[in-house]
């Protein structure tokens, strides 16, 4: 077994903390570089700037202060490609791992909520808006709240991170009473 990764071939999690700590600093001497202030990672800002691409369409939108901040900040640009970055990233390890297999509707799903796929798809949007609110509400998304606030010891990060926790495990319970996934 390499020591880098497991024994079903999946990264160790020193690995991966490793990796995540050396993003994280290289993306904050990156944001300070090139904002007036220090900018801490996540990608929260990358939406902002997907908004701020339609401001010319909308007249609400150019008007809007935080959409301006979102156009001319250049750390909002870099988060956009973090965004294209992750959906990127996340395909290329699903592809690269010989126990990949795409499923629309996932086993533990099926369980416990059958196989109708629009129960799966409005689930997840309306999970979606809810995550989209939640990181308005604490200021950044999950990324950015706990990956660098809790390296800050930011106590608004910790307590927005805990909280991310504690959603989670509840939403779980709630969609799958009885612990395991299995058929």
């Amino acid at each position: 077994m390499n020591k880098f990764f497991d024994q079903n071939g999946e990264w160790h999690w020193f690995t991966g903390g490793l990796f995540v700590s050396i993003l994280a600093m290289v993306t904050y001497v990156l944001f300070e570089a090139l904002s007036y202030k220090s900018y801490p990672f996540g990608i929260t800002a990358g939406y902002g700037f997907v908004a701020a691409l339609f401001r010319h369409l909308f007249s609400s939108l150019s008007v809007n202060p935080v959409i301006h901040k979102f156009a001319t900040v250049p750390a909002a640009f870099v988060e956009f490609f973090m965004l294209i970055g992750v959906a990127l990233g996340g395909y290329t390890a699903a592809k690269s791992h010989k126990n990949y297999a795409p499923e629309v509707i996932p086993a533990v799903w099926e369980k416990y909520h059958g196989k109708n796929v629009w129960k799966r798809f409005l689930a997840v949007i309306f999970g979606g808006f809810f995550l989209g609110w939640g990181a308005a509400l604490g200021s950044g998304c999950t990324t950015g709240n706990i990956l660098q606030g809790w390296a800050h010891l930011s106590l608004g990060s910790i307590v927005a991170g805990a909280s991310f926790f504690v959603t989670g495990i509840i939403t779980a319970k709630l969609l799958y009473p009885k612990i395991g996934g299995e058929k």
